[in-house]
């Protein structure tokens, strides 16, 4: 009986630790270059806390990263989950260090901060967005809704929803159309304020996907395409729901009220700057939830 009720503790000691905090754990106050390195695939929340202006002329080339400054840390805890792996960031680890040590103080407990910074990123030829803030042909400014890389951005519409000329009416209609009991398509490409060439060309692989090979569900409704700003207040509820923290690609199902979620971030981050292969996987994928 002793041995029973020691093996029920044990399971029940593990079971609501793993519900509150991350499957991939760092308690230490700092973390290597070297030793990111291998977690980059990881589910890590980076946290970038040099100025905007800073971020702007060179940033981290990482998926789910915030820029958070230093100086405004306090009044953003809110949006610094307590249940998600931190890697704090700064330029030579001096302000990430401190933000560990402010985040510490105020409950944080997977949290590290990256030793050398930016400097021991770049000597360890880790990658970095140059200019990151400068408005370029395809820029990083979500008002390019069309933005295709190396082209000129054009205002086919003002939604980011816009698909061969469908704005959100046309897809209201749609779906409206659509009945309960159908099977639809939700694909949901989240970024955040400040995108990467990774982010935008996640975006654009994924439109021109959609409207080469599933032109007929764009316009039934039967497939939606959403470009969600996690940065905006007006989004916090559905990137709460996808736990959404930055560049990140999922897919819903719904089918006669069941909701199937599909993280394809991985994919994404993977495959976007390879344009054929990710048309290529992200056909499959799609064809593969319409059956």
């Amino acid at each position: 009986m002793k041995y029973i009720a020691l093996i029920s503790a044990i399971f029940g000691i593990f079971y609501f630790t793993s519900c509150d905090s991350p499957t991939f754990q760092i308690k230490k106050s700092t973390i290597s270059v070297s030793e990111v390195k291998n977690m980059l695939k990881e589910d890590i929340l980076f946290i970038d806390v040099r100025n905007y202006d800073e971020v702007n002329e060179i940033a981290y080339d990482v998926k789910n990263i915030k820029n958070i400054p230093l100086d405004s840390l306090q009044n953003h805890l809110k949006d610094i989950p307590k249940n998600k792996q931190i890697i704090l960031l700064c330029r030579s680890g001096r302000r990430s260090f401190e933000a560990y040590t402010a985040l510490k103080n105020n409950g944080y407990s997977y949290i590290t901060s990256l030793e050398g910074g930016l400097e021991a990123w770049e000597a360890a030829g880790l990658p970095t967005i140059i200019n990151a803030g400068e408005n370029k042909k395809c820029n990083s400014d979500s008002n390019c809704k069309t933005c295709i890389p190396g082209q000129e951005c054009k205002d086919l519409s003002t939604n980011e929803n816009a698909t061969s000329g469908i704005n959100d009416n046309h897809i209201q209609q749609a779906e409206a159309k659509t009945s309960n009991t159908s099977t639809k398509i939700i694909i949901y490409a989240f970024h955040g304020t400040r995108q990467c060439e990774t982010c935008i060309n996640m975006k654009t692989n994924t439109k021109i996907a959609l409207e080469k090979y599933f032109i007929n569900e764009l316009k039934s409704g039967k497939i939606t395409y959403r470009i969600i700003d996690v940065d905006d207040s007006k989004n916090e509820k559905i990137a709460e729901k996808f736990q959404a923290t930055g560049t990140s690609l999922f897919a819903e199902k719904i089918n006669g009220g069941n909701d199937l979620i599909f993280d394809w971030t991985d994919f994404a981050f993977d495959n976007a700057n390879n344009s054929e292969v990710y048309i290529s996987e992200f056909k499959t994928k799609v064809t593969s939830l319409l059956k």
